[in-house]
């Protein structure tokens, strides 16, 4: 079913319509630029970080070659320890031989001992007529 047009509605001129489309334009044109000025500082502020990322990761190599650097240092030291204590285990069997020696040594001064001892008492023996 249609209805009967009651009454015609005139429409906005155009040239009223191209009025408000040009100022909401200008105002999209504004914010875009605003927007452009945002990217451009945070562009700045990205070169900013990324030079700053660039030096810490910099910084970082140069301090992981010092801790290698520090830990071959460390190991040089842990060889001569090692050395060290190797020299002292030479010298520590010396010694045993040396106290080996010296007990052997020891049970011939006893025998000698004990031969000058009955040798003494012999002599006293036959002075004192005993014998």
């Amino acid at each position: 079913m249609s209805m009967p047009a009651l009454m015609f509605e005139l429409e906005t001129p155009l040239e009223e319509r191209v009025a408000r489309l040009e100022a909401n334009v200008e105002h999209i044109q504004s914010d875009i630029s605003e927007m452009k000025i945002d990217i451009r500082r945070l562009d700045d502020k990205i070169d900013g970080v990324k030079d700053a990322v660039t030096a810490l990761a910099i910084n970082m190599e140069k301090s992981f070659a010092n801790v290698e650097k520090s830990f071959a240092n460390v190991e040089k030291s842990f060889a001569n320890v090692e050395k060290s204590f190797a020299n002292v285990e030479r010298q520590f069997t010396n010694v045993e031989k040396s106290f080996a020696a010296l007990h052997a040594a020891r049970a011939f001064d006893r025998v000698w001992w004990l031969l000058m001892s009955a040798a003494m008492l012999g002599v006293m023996a036959r002075a004192f007529k005993w014998i």
